[in-house]
């Protein structure tokens, strides 16, 4: 395993936790894709469903 698999590991572990601790809600985690911290396929793995990207408004 690389360095950057073993941080990327990391990261899912933690954010894991903290969902399930209730510190991030599925809103919370989305947010985390959206400002690339967190990648959809984690989100998955976290949450349990597909990560659907925000509709952007248009006018």
């Amino acid at each position: 395993m690389t360095l950057m698999e073993q941080i990327q590991a990391n990261f899912l572990e933690m954010y894991k936790m903290d969902y399930e601790f209730g510190i991030y809600d599925k809103d919370g985690m989305k947010g985390l894709v959206v400002q690339g911290w967190l990648s959809a396929d984690n989100y998955k793995k976290i949450v349990g469903e597909a990560y659907v990207a925000p509709e952007t408004a248009t006018k």
